[in-house]
């Protein structure tokens, strides 16, 4: 059996890396949640979530290293480019960072 040859698109490396992310879809319809991520890299993150209102092309605000008292969050802009269905009904959200956002700007503080 031969095993097919993947090539690596990515522009930077990912690093497994579990923190705390707060994931909020610009659409005020959805909510936010607080995930885990399971790697990430400068260009983008991914985390596992039971949720399953992301879409490829949703817009949404994160916030990587979040903590609930931390007065300084630092907030980026991306996207949902990829949704990966996993195990007990968990979905794999890949999510590319589109631009730096400056902290408070989206949040109102």
């Amino acid at each position: 059996m031969m095993l097919a040859t993947v090539k690596e698109t990515r522009v930077t490396p990912r690093e497994v890396l579990s923190e705390p992310v707060l994931i909020r879809p610009c659409d005020p319809l959805y909510p936010e949640e607080v995930c885990t991520t399971a790697n990430i890299s400068r260009s983008g993150v991914y985390f596992v979530t039971s949720a399953n209102h992301y879409c490829v092309g949703m817009n949404v605000i994160v916030t990587l290293n979040f903590g609930p008292d931390d007065p300084v969050h630092r907030e980026q802009i991306g996207d949902v480019v990829r949704i990966t269905e996993l195990q007990e009904g968990n979905r794999g959200i890949a999510i590319r960072i589109l631009m730096q956002g400056n902290p408070g700007i989206y949040s109102g503080t």
